[in-house]
């Protein structure tokens, strides 16, 4: 979810007579009535901390500290992502990100980290409550943050929102740094990858000196239509990208048990096969996407020409 938890504050609480001491006892407890700090003079409840979900943890996270930092911090980067509903590569493991005048700077921390490149008023919406750097601002925050498959990933999402390329190119400041790299993202992204698994996917590709693919191809058996996540005409290669939401989420269940949606990618993996020019239908798993040793000799095999010999690469904690 992209909603903060309901977070208390000593300032707010007097009224339930939940002081500041109050709220740190109440953070040391284990069992019922306990409490846990989000940031700075900031708490929520622990049972519903527990069951929320990484992103609904982060969210929260970045509401107690710009509600601590003022009005003229700007939610940013990876806590503007997040606040919008946009992938992270890496997960929310991070910490809390905020655009704030020079004045305010302060030395990072493990939990706070503060830029200073100024957000004007088109750059800038209020989401309950806070200001939030706009979708295209905040793409290209993430863009020049030296990532590259994860400026990608969050770029392909906000063009699948609707958002254009143009105005994600005319949200690059021209002298700042880091700029380099955010053209370089802007030039790969793509709207009609259709999930964060096939943005990576896309980018692996390119790293490995893949030929570039053709993105959601069409093809008709039978009757139906197929989109394919990447199809190389030249060698005959379809490549789907399976992930555990396909069998797990709902949206893609559609009201289906995940054994209906599997035999089902089975009928849809048997009749590609029988399209003319189809030699090979390969089927990567996210995690696949992360060993580009074995990636590498799985997409030779299929047929694929890897120019590249694949750099280790570690795969973050989440995804």
């Amino acid at each position: 979810m992209n909603e903060p938890l309901p977070i208390f504050r000593a300032s707010d609480t007097h009224e339930t007579g939940l002081d500041a001491t109050t709220l740190r006892r109440r953070a040391r407890l284990r069992g019922p009535g306990r409490l846990v700090r989000a940031g700075p003079n900031a708490f929520v409840d622990g049972a519903a901390w527990d069951a929320a979900g990484p992103r609904q943890r982060y969210v929260t996270r970045v509401y107690a500290r710009l509600g601590r930092l003022g009005s003229r911090a700007v939610a940013s980067h990876l806590s503007a992502a997040a606040i919008h509903g946009l992938p992270a590569l890496g997960g929310w493991a991070v910490p809390v990100h905020a655009t704030v005048p020079e004045s305010m700077y302060r030395a990072r921390t493990g939990e706070l980290v503060l830029h200073t490149r100024p957000v004007s008023d088109v750059e800038r919406v209020e989401v309950r409550g806070i200001a939030v750097t706009a979708l295209p601002r905040t793409v290209v925050d993430v863009a020049m943050s030296g990532d590259l498959r994860a400026g990608v990933v969050i770029a392909d999402a906000v063009l699948r929102r609707g958002t254009s390329l143009d105005e994600l190119r005319r949200a690059v400041n021209p002298s700042a740094r880091g700029r380099a790299l955010a053209g370089r993202i802007l030039d790969l992204a793509d709207g009609r990858a259709g999930s964060p698994a096939e943005s990576l996917a896309r980018v692996v590709f390119r790293e490995l000196g893949l030929p570039e693919p053709v993105l959601q191809q069409d093809f008709v058996v039978g009757g139906q239509r197929f989109a394919v996540d990447f199809w190389f005409p030249d060698q005959g290669v379809v490549i789907e990208i399976d992930g555990r939401a396909k069998y797990t989420q709902e949206r893609y269940l559609a009201g289906r048990t995940p054994t209906e949606v599997f035999l089902a990618e089975k009928r849809r993996h048997a009749l590609l096969l029988t399209v003319p020019g189809v030699r090979v239908v390969l089927r990567l798993e996210w995690r696949e996407l992360w060993d580009l040793d074995a990636l590498s000799l799985r997409l030779r095999a299929a047929g694929l020409p890897c120019a590249v010999r694949p750099l280790r690469s570690a795969r973050p904690s989440s995804s």
